[in-house]
This record gives structure tokens, sequence and C-alpha cells, in this order.
């Protein structure tokens, strides 16, 4: 499934940018899989199954593919998660946790949509997030010209959000868990969990 507009004719779009929340990602996917995943401790597999349901709504060429998200610890901490988010194609803008609290994510990520909007550095852009709050940066990005599309978990998206969307997708749709790739994904994520961590 693509991140195109359906009916008619569609353009071919040559500049496509992604915006990614991930640590609301990786909340929203503990929830779906039944587990407690950390967005500012990032599990590796959780990554790897975030690229993978998340490719599913991108062009093979895209210019960049954002991951805006939290970390805890140290910078020293937050190198290995920029490492495995430039591995799997992210570009990483990450924020240190103080006192235990996230700020900048939402900021950062509007602040990249908007700018990149203004610099029509995008044609077509691919929001991945659920969050309200996001409702008028895609209100406002579109008033510069690019198509918004997005894709979130069917429980954590907010119908105020779908409807500014040019069009949005069920992140999950299509994807059964008891198959190929994802069951050996899942088997790999609850079972490098503490199990005390499992909900």
């Amino acid at each position: 499934m693509g991140a195109w507009i359906s009916g008619g004719h569609t353009p071919h779009y040559q500049k496509v940018m992604g915006f990614i929340d991930g640590s609301n990602f990786l909340i929203e996917l503990g929830k779906e899989l039944d587990v407690a995943l950390r967005a500012d401790k990032p599990n590796i597999h959780a990554l790897e199954m975030a690229q993978l349901l998340t490719n599913r709504f991108f062009p093979q060429i895209v210019i960049r593919k954002y991951w805006f998200a939290s970390y805890q610890g140290s910078e020293a901490d937050c190198k290995p998660y920029a490492k495995k988010l430039r591995e799997l194609g992210f570009e990483p803008v990450l924020f240190k946790k103080n006192d235990g609290k996230e700020k900048g994510v939402d900021i950062a990520l509007a602040t990249e949509m908007l700018v990149n909007a203004f610099n029509q550095n995008y044609d077509l852009g691919i929001i991945i997030a659920g969050d309200k709050d996001y409702m008028g940066l895609v209100k406002e990005v579109k008033r510069y010209g690019p198509i918004i599309t997005g894709a979130f978990f069917e429980h954590g998206l907010s119908d105020d959000l779908a409807l500014a969307l040019d069009k949005y997708d069920n992140i999950m749709d299509k994807v059964n868990f008891n198959k190929e790739p994802w069951k050996p994904l899942i088997d790999k994520i609850t079972n490098s969990l503490p199990k005390n961590k499992k909900l």
C-alpha cells in the first residue's frame, strides 16, 4: 500500500519526505503488541519493526525520513540509538530527557516539516503520527502546496488529524502478526524484554 492520493490521475511525486513521531510510535506499537516498549530506551528489534511498518507507506525514492524522539541517559547512550536509526534509513533527531520529561520532539517535527515545505523541498509529505496537536501543523503546511498524507495506529489516531490530512491509512492494515516477517520480530522483541515488562 502506498501513500498516494486515491482516484483519477495521480501525479508522479518527485520529492518525498517523511516525518515520524518516533516516541509516540514506539509507545503505540507496544500497545499493539501488548508489551511495554520504552520510547526513551528503544528496543532494537522494535526499531526494525518500525522500519518495516513505516516503509510500506513510502515510495522507493525518499529524500529523507526524519525520526523524532527522546532518549534517557548520556550522549554516549544516544549514539547507538542514532546509529541504529541511520542503519534503518532514518534521519535521527533525538533529544535528551530532562527530569524524566520529554521536550522538543513535537516542536522539532513541526519546524522541519514547515521549513522544508516553505523551501519547497518536498511535494509529498508523509507524517507518521496520530496526535491531535499536529492538526494545525498539517493545515499550515498544506498552504505551501504539498500533499500531506499520514498513517498511524487506529487506536492512537486523532479524528481531527485524520480529517486534516489529504489521505491517511491505518498502519496495521493487512499486517498479520502470525506470519512472516512479523512473527520472528515479535518473538525477538518479547524475548529481549524482562518478563516484568510484558503487559
